[in-house]
C-alpha cells in the first residue's frame, strides 16, 4: 500500500493500559482493493494495552462479486476474517512461544494503521475454489451451456483418444 495512512488508523500516543474498542467503515478502494471487493469495509478492533505491548483482535467483513469457477456466472459472497497481531517496540519484548502476528513499532510511534493487514487479510478470506453454491453442476462440456439453468441432454458420444494408453492398463 506504499507510505500512505489508510482511514484504519488508531493514536496510540496517550493510550491507557486496559482495553480500548475501535470500529471502522472504509470504501475497499481506500484499501486498495481489487474490483471484486463491493460495499464498505467493515472492521471491530479490540486492543489490549499491557506495559509496552499492544495486542491487536480484529474482526474484518465486507461483500465481493466473483466468477464461479465451475459455471463462470458472477454471484456475491459476504467476506469475514479474523485476525490477531502483538504490536512491541523492541524485538526482545515479544514472549517467545505465541500464536500472534508479531510486528514491531518504534517507540516513538504515535498511530497504528491497520489498512495494510486489513487488505492482506481480506485477499487471504478469497476461498481459492470460488463456487457459486456447493450444488453447482457446471458447464456442459459439450454444448458448453450452464447446467444450473437449462436441463442439458448432450451425450459424451466419442472416447478422447487421449485417454486410451490409460484405459489399456490393468490395475489387477
Amino acid at each position: 500500500m506504499g507510505c500512505a495512512v489508510s482511514d484504519l488508523t488508531i493514536n496510540i500516543s496517550k493510550l491507557s493500559e486496559g482495553s480500548h474498542l475501535y470500529d471502522f467503515e472504509t470504501d475497499p478502494q481506500n484499501l486498495e482493493l481489487d474490483a471484486r471487493f463491493k460495499g464498505p469495509v467493515l472492521a471491530h478492533a479490540t486492543l489490549q494495552k499491557v506495559g509496552r505491548q499492544i495486542r491487536l483482535k480484529a474482526d474484518v467483513e465486507t461483500n465481493g462479486r466473483f466468477t464461479c469457477d465451475r459455471c463462470l456466472d458472477e454471484f456475491d459472497r459476504n467476506l469475514s476474517t479474523h485476525f490477531e497481531i502483538l504490536y512491541v517496540t523492541e524485538e526482545g519484548a515479544a514472549p517467545a512461544r505465541t500464536e500472534d502476528e508479531i510486528q514491531y513499532i518504534n517507540p516513538d510511534a504515535t498511530i497504528v494503521d491497520l489498512g495494510e493487514d486489513v487488505r492482506q487479510f481480506l485477499i487471504l478470506a478469497i476461498p481459492q475454489k470460488l463456487l457459486c453454491s456447493d450444488e453447482c453442476r457446471g458447464l456442459c462440456p459439450v454444448c458448453g451451456s450452464n447446467r444450473n439453468k437449462v436441463g442439458c441432454t448432450c451425450t459424451r458420444k466419442e472416447k478422447d483418444p487421449r485417454w486410451e494408453a490409460l484405459r489399456k492398463l490393468s490395475f489387477n
